[in-house]
C-alpha cells in the first residue's frame, strides 16, 4: 500500500480520538490495510453517587463524543436511559426508581475531529435526575442502569484504480517501467469498510471491459448494526420507537460510484446487505469501463450507510436508614 495513505488514514483515526480498545485492523492485503474507528463513544456514564439512602435525588450523566470521521446531524442520535426499575414519574414504591425527565433524550449535532482546521471531536453531556426509591432501615439493594446511544452513520472508503490496456502494459514492463496500483483511503467508523480489485493494476485485453471489485464490511465498533430505516424518528420520548427485529438487525446499504456514476442497482455490491449473524461481508462485482487506449486512472467511492447503539452500565445502591 502506499505508505503515505496509510500514514494520513492512520493520522485520520488518532486525531479523531479513537484509542480504545475495539479499534481493529479488519484485513491485511499486499497493497490495502484500513483501520476503523468507532462512531459515537459513551466516554462516561456515572452517577454523581453510587450510594444513596431512600427516597434520596441522585444525578446519572452521560458523555458522548463522535470518535469517528462523520458528522451526526442532530436529527439522527439520541440517547436512551433504561434499567431494570425506571419509570418516568416521581415515585416513591419500594421498587421504583422515579424521574420527570423524559428517559430519551436528544443529542444534537455532532462534528468528528478536524484535522485541518485542529478542531477537537464534538462532545455532550446529558444528565437524567431520579428519585431513590424507599428501602426498608438496615436493608440495601442495588440497581443497575443502563446506558444506549443510538444514531445513523456512515463509513467512506475513496479510491483510484489504474487500468491498462495489455499492450501499454508490456511496453511498460519491457522498459522495466512500474504500474501504478491502486490507492485507497478511508474514513473511521462503527462499521468498517475494505476494497480492493483482484487485479491490481487492472489490465484489460482487446475485447475485455471490466474488472473485479471486493469489498469487504464488517462491523468493528463493539455494538449493534441495524438498518438506518427501522428508526424513523431520533426527537421521540417512546422507548416503543426504538424496538429493532430481527429483519433490522446487522444490515447496512451500500453504494459504489465509479467516476462519478453510480453501479447500477442489480450489482452484487449495492443495495441493502446483512452481515449474516454479525460477521463479516464480502462483496464481489464486476465494474464495466471503457478499455484505455494506453492507460486511464478511476476515482472510485463506496459508501455505507447504517444506523448503530451501543450501550454502558452502571449501578446505584440504596440503603434503607
Amino acid at each position: 500500500m502506499n505508505k503515505t495513505i496509510l500514514i494520513a488514514t492512520l493520522a485520520i483515526v488518532f486525531v479523531a480520538g479513537c484509542t480504545q480498545a475495539n479499534l481493529t485492523t479488519i484485513f491485511q492485503q499486499n497493497t490495502n490495510t484500513f483501520v476503523s474507528g468507532t462512531g459515537l463513544v459513551m466516554t462516561d456514564f456515572s452517577a454523581d453517587q453510587p450510594q444513596a439512602y431512600n427516597a434520596q435525588t441522585d444525578r446519572i450523566m452521560v458523555t458522548v463524543s463522535n470518535k469517528g470521521g462523520h458528522t451526526v446531524p442532530a436529527a439522527e442520535s439520541l440517547l436512551y436511559l433504561t434499567g431494570q426499575a425506571l419509570q418516568k414519574n416521581p415515585s416513591n414504591t419500594i421498587i421504583y426508581w422515579g424521574t420527570t425527565d423524559d428517559l430519551i433524550k436528544p443529542l444534537g449535532a455532532l462534528k468528528p475531529a478536524d484535522i485541518v482546521r485542529d478542531t477537537p471531536a464534538d462532545e455532550k453531556t446529558i444528565s437524567w435526575s431520579l428519585k431513590a426509591p424507599n428501602i426498608s432501615r438496615g436493608e440495601s439493594t442495588s440497581y443497575l442502569f443502563i446506558g444506549r446511544t443510538y444514531y445513523k452513520y456512515e463509513t467512506k472508503v475513496n479510491g483510484n484504480i489504474w487500468v491498462y490496456s495489455d499492450t501499454e502494459a508490456d511496453a511498460a514492463r519491457t522498459s522495466e517501467k512500474t504500474l501504478n496500483k491502486a490507492t485507497w483511503s478511508a474514513t473511521s467508523g462503527p462499521v468498517a469498510v475494505n476494497a480492493k480489485v483482484t487485479q491490481d493494476p487492472v489490465i484489460l485485453y482487446s475485447g475485455e471491459t471490466s474488472f473485479t471489485l471486493v469489498i469487504k464490511v464488517s462491523n468493528a465498533g463493539g455494538g449493534v448494526l441495524y438498518d438506518q430505516s427501522a428508526i424513523t424518528n431520533y426527537a421521540t420520548t417512546n422507548p416503543d420507537d426504538l424496538a429493532l427485529t430481527s429483519d433490522d438487525i446487522n444490515k447496512v446499504d451500500v453504494a459504489v460510484s465509479v467516476e462519478g456514476t453510480d453501479l447500477p442497482s442489480t450489482s452484487d455490491c449495492v443495495g441493502s446487505k446483512e452481515l449474516v449473524g454479525g460477521k463479516d461481508l464480502t462483496l464481489t462485482c464486476d465494474v464495466t469501463t471503457t478499455r484505455p487506449m494506453t492507460f486511464a486512472s478511476l476515482p472510485i467511492t463506496i459508501t455505507a450507510n447504517y444506523g448503530y447503539y451501543t450501550e454502558r452500565t452502571t449501578s446505584i445502591t440504596v440503603s434503607g436508614r
